[in-house]
Order: structure tokens, then C-alpha cells, then sequence
């Protein structure tokens, strides 16, 4: 999934596609349901919160935009309500934001 962020042209259209069959499986899954489990969320949720959270905030740094409410609504209100209910235990967003932001920047710079 990460190389989808990084990757220019062509191959990032590929990459892309390849993250968009991943998602509709992901989001498949979660039709008619709250968590991957049910009504309450588990251990595949919590494993899927790299995605929820963590890829949210990579696409915000790089500005390469993957998930959409349009393109995974099932995926995107799992991803929100995740987040509500446990955000208390997660790291801040601007926190994140600014780690990968400086991630980037050093990635950057070595090329």
C-alpha cells in the first residue's frame, strides 16, 4: 500500500489499482456490519487500524488521496467509527502528521 503514496506516473496509477482491489475487499466485508466481527470490534480491527489511521495520515502528508467515501463507504464509516471509539488510546493525528511529514522530508533529501 505504501508504495502507492511514493511512486510517480504509471507506476503509481498500477500501485493505486492494486490498493483499490485490497480495499473493495476490505470494504466488501464490512457491508451491513459495524466492525469486521459484528457489533463490537476485535482483533482484525485493531490490525486494520494502520489502515484506518495510520494511511489516512500518509495520504495527507503526500498528498495522494486513496480512500473516498465515494469509492469505500462501508470501509470509510468502519474507519470513523474506529477512530470515535478509540481515540482516546490512539497517538494524536498532528503527531503523526508531523512524524511522517519529517519521514518523508528525510526520504526525500536521500535521493
Amino acid at each position: 500500500m505504501m508504495k502507492s503514496l511514493f511512486l510517480k506516473g504509471e507506476e503509481q496509477e498500477k500501485a493505486k489499482e492494486e490498493v483499490y482491489e485490497m480495499l473493495k475487499i476490505l470494504d466488501n466485508e464490512l457491508k451491513d456490519k459495524k466492525f469486521f466481527v459484528g457489533d463490537k470490534f476485535g482483533f482484525v480491527d485493531i490490525v486494520a487500524n494502520a489502515v484506518a489511521l495510520w494511511f489516512g495520515v500518509f495520504e495527507e502528508v503526500t498528498g495522494v488521496v486513496l480512500v473516498t467515501k465515494e469509492k469505500f463507504p462501508n470501509f470509510c464509516v468502519w474507519r470513523d467509527e474506529y477512530y470515535i471509539q478509540n481515540k482516546e488510546y490512539l497517538p494524536p493525528r498532528d503527531e503523526l502528521f508531523a512524524h511522517y511529514q519529517a519521514y518523508i522530508q528525510r526520504v526525500a533529501a536521500s535521493k
